[in-house]
């Protein structure tokens, strides 16, 4: 706890302070106010959970951009595989075609 005697010198250099800096004085009011111990505290507390928050956002954008890299290499992978299951789906539409075409016959010999 500040002494009166403290008080009035902190006062008195936040005059001197006012009067050579272009900051109102109430910016400086509460730069002051939150130096106090028992406000050192919360800032504290505020700067480490804005400090896991910006660590968070940190980690979930490298997950994003490990997942982009990893689906993009995927594809790449899967490429030659889907265009060999798009050429069996093709033949395997062609030999429908072909059995119908059969079986039509067939029933037209009976």
């Amino acid at each position: 706890m500040l002494t009166k005697a403290k008080r009035a010198m902190a006062a008195r250099a936040e005059e001197a302070l006012v009067e050579q800096l272009p900051v109102s004085p109430r910016a400086l009011k509460l730069v002051s106010w939150l130096m106090e111990p028992k406000h050192i505290k919360h800032i504290a507390v505020a700067a480490i959970g804005v400090s896991l928050a910006g660590s968070a956002i940190g980690t979930a954008s490298e997950m994003r951009m490990y997942r982009r890299a990893m689906s993009k290499e995927l594809k790449k992978q899967l490429e030659p595989i889907n265009k060999k299951l798009d050429q069996l789906e093709a033949q395997n539409e062609e030999l429908k075609k072909q059995n119908k075409q059969l079986r039509d016959r067939l029933e037209h010999l009976r």
